[in-house]
């Protein structure tokens, strides 16, 4: 693994088409001849900045140009990925990301899943080589698209030799049940864990803790994005803890999504997750939503959230530790490389 000495940041919850900018999808936008409900790029801008009070729903709104934007045309997937990885080091100051994003959303009438996976891998890998990131994809199953999950499981396993580390579950959980967790999904996390394919899952944002006891418990999630959620019920909790899965706390998003108090942000969850020796690292989860790369990301945690270098520092080592990596030795030179820096 090469490692820049210009760069020691590390990222794991960031969302490709989270992380675009809004002047490629405006210029993309033209180029298509898709017409946009906005005067002006400034206009557009504001269409993604979510106003109090604030939700996930509202906060997903934003997204509601990107995929037709951008879905089934593959300079500007191949684009936007090299893009993405550019402000990866010059914005975030990252040397490791795992991006991740729902091929499905982004297929077109000549791009099926597996082409939108291979334009993105093209641009990440050309990208990662000129800007020396080291770059890795998730894929993300969308709650209200179950039917694809067979099929994200196998083209993980596919792309695994290109890049492509785990699987995901993504998308409005804000009127979460059980019955969420269909036989498919159970069935393809099931074989993800036979197969070792790496398991992240959105849970206990805006849905319950359930949701993150069942991701842990039976969707076999290593890691959890957001989770703060499980904190309202002590037993989850507790039980939660002792498996030492690792949670993607995104800080400045759980604000604009309405999963922590605008208000209340001196009592964040993620001090509790300190508090307790819970496996936790910091990430962005949407830079084009939030407004906030990594480096922004981390100074409004010491600023905003008053958290300690030591516990910004603790973040990172937690994050070496919960990466997918298979290779021990590439984990430990990652973990040296981003501890060495100050």
């Amino acid at each position: 693994m090469y490692l820049s000495s210009e760069l020691s940041g590390i990222e794991l919850h960031v969302h490709l088409d989270g992380a675009l900018r809004a002047d490629t999808l405006w210029d993309v936008a033209k180029l298509r001849q898709i017409k946009l409900p906005y005067s002006s790029l400034e206009e557009f801008k504001r269409n993604f900045s979510p106003q109090n009070p604030y939700s996930l729903t509202k906060f997903l709104s934003g997204f509601q140009w990107v995929i037709p934007v951008l879905a089934g045309d593959k300079e500007a997937l191949v684009r936007s990925a090299m893009e993405f990885v550019e402000d990866c080091r010059y914005r975030s100051g990252l040397c490791y990301v795992e991006a991740r994003f729902a091929p499905h959303l982004l297929t077109g009438s000549s791009m099926d899943a597996e082409a939108v996976i291979q334009a993105t891998l093209d641009g990440l890998q050309r990208a990662s080589t000129k800007h020396v990131v080291q770059t890795r994809l998730i894929l993300c199953i969308m709650r209200d698209r179950p039917e694809t999950a067979d099929e994200v499981l196998q083209l993980a396993r596919k792309y695994e030799p290109h890049g492509v580390v785990g699987i995901d579950i993504a998308g409005d959980e804000s009127n979460w049940t059980p019955e969420d967790l269909t036989p498919g999904l159970l069935k393809t996390f099931e074989l993800a864990k036979v197969y070792g394919v790496h398991r992240t899952v959105h849970a206990g944002e805006a849905g319950p803790a359930e949701a993150v006891h069942e991701a842990v418990f039976r969707l076999h999630a290593e890691r959890v994005g957001h989770g703060y959620r499980v904190l309202e019920n002590p037993t989850i909790y507790e039980q939660v803890q002792k498996t030492g899965v690792h949670f993607e706390v995104c800080p400045s998003s759980s604000i604009m999504t309405g999963a922590v108090q605008h208000n209340t942000t001196k009592k964040h969850p993620v001090h509790r997750f300190i508090s307790d020796g819970v496996s936790f690292s910091l990430s962005t989860d949407d830079p084009l939503i939030t407004g906030r790369w990594l480096k922004d990301e981390l100074a409004y945690c010491e600023t905003e959230l008053g958290l300690s270098t030591t516990a910004i520092r603790q973040s990172k080592w937690n994050a070496v530790k919960a990466a997918f990596i298979d290779s021990a030795e590439d984990r430990e030179q990652l973990l040296n490389h981003v501890l060495g820096k100050k």
